[in-house]
């Protein structure tokens, strides 16, 4: 490792048929399509930290970009049905959840931020103080009627009630091997899934997660494994004992800031920031992120050396999927930026 600066409800296919048939005039006319415009190659950043698992893994800021590309292409599906969804993003992909592993990174962040991330992506900041992204807008369903037309063909399922949130949950869908066509709307076909599943397997193939499972697996496990690695707690407990040095009582890293006062609110203070500057100082004292990744590493490698066939196949899954991606965010207007 190196340091760098579902279940799903599915309707039956003729009572499906039936539905849609019945509200087949709800939505309004397809409004015209606006054309791609051809933009430059999307590059994704180097992360913060590399670990070997990563070939395989996705990391944050790549799952963010397989999640605006799946939503493009879901908007995109429900316009050729005649909803008149569209995305809006309001701030740059780049703007993601920081790599905090061992708590905070980077000098940049504990003087900017303390203890918090960027307010656009810190759940402590209020959702009217932050920029939202990855926006879908379409017009409200007007009826019970269109409530269920509309979840029929985004979600291939009868209930009017189904969030975003629960048809994206962390496992996604499960895969389907073929289309299944459940109905029509306007002489389409409406396949299983709807176009929330038919985006998915345009980007990620298969129609399942986004996260490759064994992947992720020896990540966690890694993670986990190296905390108890005696290297590492030689480390933590030397960064405790600098911490205690300047007045400050952690026994982790991963626990300091927690007992402040602005922990829980939206921004930090100067006392925050004083003390996020302190416990990058002792990280570097005791080079505890370079001797916790390293572990880390040994980790991943050995679980790895078990895994091979999966993990190719997994690596080739993610070249794949950021493949499909970053040329679609490559080819939408701000998509990226």
């Amino acid at each position: 490792m190196s340091l760098r600066p579902r279940g799903r409800a599915i309707v039956p296919a003729a009572a499906a048929a039936l539905l849609l048939a019945a509200c087949g005039t709800s939505a309004d006319p397809a409004p015209p399509e606006r054309p791609r415009t051809t933009a430059q190659p999307v590059r994704l950043p180097e992360p913060l930290l590399e670990r070997p698992v990563d070939t395989a893994r996705l990391s944050p800021l790549e799952l963010a970009a397989v999640g605006r590309a799946e939503l493009i292409e879901r908007a995109a599906c429900m316009r050729r049905y005649g909803f008149d969804d569209r995305v809006r993003f309001t701030r740059s992909l780049y703007a993601t959840l920081p790599d905090r592993s061992y708590g905070v990174m980077t000098e940049e962040e504990a003087r900017r931020h303390g203890y918090h991330m960027a307010p656009d992506v810190d759940p402590r900041v209020p959702a009217n103080q932050k920029k939202q992204t990855d926006l879908v807008t379409s017009r409200p369903p007007r009826t019970a009627a269109d409530r269920r037309v509309r979840a029929l063909v985004l979600y291939g399922t009868a209930s009017d009630t189904l969030t975003e949130a629960d048809a994206r949950r962390a496992d996604g869908p499960q895969p389907l091997r073929e289309a299944k066509v459940i109905g029509t709307y306007k002489d389409r076909p409406v396949r299983e899934g709807g176009c929330a599943e038919e985006a998915r397997t345009r980007i990620v193939g298969d129609g399942g997660s986004e996260r490759n499972p064994v992947a992720m697996r020896i990540y966690l496990n890694g993670f986990a494994q190296a905390q108890k690695d005696p290297e590492v707690r030689r480390a933590v407990k030397a960064w405790s004992s600098c911490m205690a040095r300047k007045g400050y009582a952690y026994d982790s890293p991963l626990d300091a800031g927690t007992d402040l006062p602005t922990a829980r609110g939206p921004a930090p203070d100067a006392r925050e920031k004083t003390v996020a500057r302190a416990d990058m100082a002792c990280k570097h004292t005791t080079r505890l992120i370079e001797v916790w990744s390293a572990a880390e590493a040994r980790h991943e490698r050995r679980a790895m050396a078990g895994e091979k066939s999966a993990l190719a196949a997994e690596t080739a899954r993610k070249k794949r999927m950021l493949e499909r991606a970053l040329k679609v965010l490559a080819t939408t207007e701000d998509a990226a930026s």
